[in-house]
């Protein structure tokens, strides 16, 4: 799947709809807005997440190609910078808060030293570190190793951590007030777990032994995978515990997007497509994602009670994109993601409000006849 120029903003219209799982429908109209986030000077970018008043966080490259986080808010793409000497960061989580976390290079005694990779918490202007469940501390391995990617209105950080048994065997974390907490297994476990997603009330979506699981209270809840699967992973989790994520026959094979709400739902793919993955999933149960062929070309996706929609048919013909991934979806309807403009790949921010009395999204559902 899958950075400073003027955002551009882009009205289209909505031409026609294909459904999955539903009889054909005659045409639709509804509006939406395509902002093209930019750079940071460079080729390309990714958005990753997003929160409630549409502020965006994600990847891109600088004018020396250097990979760097960004947050996108009031119309400018921010650069977030990197841990002291580290080479790189990518942002992966925001709160309402504006909060960011994701992870990236730190090397802050020199050349001498190794470069690491450790989660970060972004706030204020400042990138601190969160540290790492084990460190070796020799010479030339000052750090241990983790990644960050979600954290809710409580400042709770949830990723994962390289442990006293090796980089292979990463924990799940828990980052709060300061202080990193293995909820993946324990110091001396050898399970590998990892987290991608946090709600309000501190349950964690993601997976344990190859197998998506909710984190909550101290311990793990296995939730199984579709039928005839082996591996599963949990991508995102929204405030009354509905999980979303893909599940597979194997690590590496071809999978299929899931929602789980006590039991595991495939949501299938796009016509053609053989595999897809849910990204993101907002109170009202819109769950995105991205749908895709075996020879790895993909679209974005939105899927409400049944019914798969390709984003890219809301694009007017000549708009110049190709919206290849969604990755997440706010209480307000909005998306972002990441696809090609022109031939580059740029992060995007979808938004539905034409600036009519009723929102497009919602007309839309009205539409399908979809009562939220």
């Amino acid at each position: 799947m899958r950075y400073h120029v003027a955002p551009r903003m882009l009205t289209l219209s909505l031409i026609a709809v294909s459904l999955v799982g539903v009889s054909a429908t005659p045409p639709l109209a509804a509006r939406l807005e395509v902002v093209d986030l930019g750079t940071l000077g460079g080729p390309s970018s990714e958005a990753t997440a997003l929160n409630d008043a549409g502020e965006v966080v994600g990847s891109s490259t600088d004018e020396t190609g250097a990979v760097r986080a960004f947050l996108y808010r009031d119309g400018a793409m921010l650069n977030l910078g990197t841990l002291p000497g580290g080479s790189a960061s990518h942002a992966t989580g925001i709160n309402d808060l504006g909060q960011v976390v994701g992870f990236g290079g730190i090397n802050q005694f020199g050349p001498g030293f190794r470069e690491f990779t450790q989660g970060f918490l972004w706030d204020g202007g400042i990138m601190t570190a969160l540290g790492a469940l084990f460190c070796p501390c020799s010479f030339n391995q000052r750090y241990g190793t983790s990644a960050a990617y979600a954290i809710n209105a409580l400042g709770e950080v949830v990723g994962d951590s390289g442990t006293v048994r090796g980089e292979s065997v990463r924990h799940v974390f828990l980052w709060q007030s300061g202080a990193m907490q293995d909820i993946g297994g324990g110091a001396g476990s050898f399970s590998v777990s990892f987290a991608y997603a946090i709600n309000g009330s501190g349950q964690a979506a993601g997976s344990f032994d190859n197998r998506a699981a909710l984190f909550e209270g101290g311990g793990h809840q296995d939730l199984g995978t579709l039928p005839g699967h082996t591996v599963s992973t949990g991508r995102a989790i929204n405030a009354s515990g509905l999980v979303v994520g893909e599940s597979g026959a194997a690590p590496g094979s071809d999978s299929h997007a899931f929602l789980w709400d006590g039991a595991m739902h495939d949501l299938g793919t796009l016509p053609g497509d053989a595999v897809s993955q849910a990204r993101g999933i907002n109170t009202d149960g819109l769950v995105v994602g991205w749908s895709g062929t075996a020879g790895g070309n993909s679209r974005a996706f939105i899927w409400f009670r049944g019914m798969m929609l390709d984003l890219n048919v809301f694009l007017h013909p000549h708009s110049g994109w190709v919206l290849t991934s969604a990755a997440g979806i706010n209480d307000r309807g909005e998306i972002a993601g990441a696809g090609l403009h022109d031939g580059q790949p740029r992060a995007f921010l979808l938004t539905w409000d034409n600036g009519s009395d009723k929102p497009a999204l919602d007309k839309l559902l009205d539409r399908l006849k979809i009562h939220r």
